[in-house]
């Protein structure tokens, strides 16, 4: 038969200090680790501030950056503009100063053409008058026109010449040396061989 005695004993010091160390340890690990856990969570959170901070500044100076050079591409733009616009007023200008130049000188050459002819006609067959005498520059009503129209278009030196011929009541040799002066000068005016 088996006896069992149970002997009631007075906990030792040695097993529960190390039972309490025992315990304390684990306490102090899982502190430690714990402690550990909330340093790395907090270092994480500190990162990722830090990070968003720099992406933030980061955004903000690439902005500023854009808008300047927005705006320098705008100041550009504005001055390419003006620039085109002036050159483009500039050739207009030209174009039509030369259109007007064209103008001119068509119109002189046409003026020019018909003096020619009514100089010609009344130096070669001078008109008469009803009663058979000729009739005087002055009284010719084309050549009187024509020096109206010469006061306006053509060269000043030229309407003088046409004013001579039909004003100043030169004979026959001075008439031929007027239209002749005339002819040369218009020639040379207008940069042609003929008229």
């Amino acid at each position: 038969m088996v006896t069992v005695v149970t002997i009631a004993t007075d906990p030792d010091w040695a097993s529960a200090t190390t039972a309490i160390g025992t315990v304390a340890v684990a306490v102090v690990a899982v502190s430690v680790a714990l402690f550990a856990e909330w340093r790395a969570g907090m270092r994480l959170r500190e990162e990722h501030k830090r990070s968003d901070d720099l992406l933030a500044e980061e955004r903000a100076l690439h902005a500023r950056e854009i808008a300047e050079e927005r705006g320098l591409a705008d100041k550009r733009l504005a001055a390419q503009l003006t620039h085109s616009d002036a050159q483009l007023a500039e050739e207009r200008a030209h174009s039509a100063a030369q259109l007007q130049e064209d103008r001119l000188w068509n119109r002189r050459g046409d003026l020019y053409r018909r003096v020619n002819l009514a100089l010609r006609r009344y130096v070669e067959h001078p008109p008469t008058g009803p009663d058979g005498t000729a009739v005087s520059a002055p009284e010719v009503v084309g050549l009187v026109n024509l020096v109206s129209e010469a006061e306006m278009f053509a060269s000043e030196h030229l309407a003088d010449l046409l004013n001579q011929f039909v004003y100043d009541n030169a004979d026959s040799d001075g008439q031929l040396e007027l239209w002749n002066t005339f002819l040369q000068y218009a020639r040379a005016e207008l940069g042609v061989d003929r008229i």
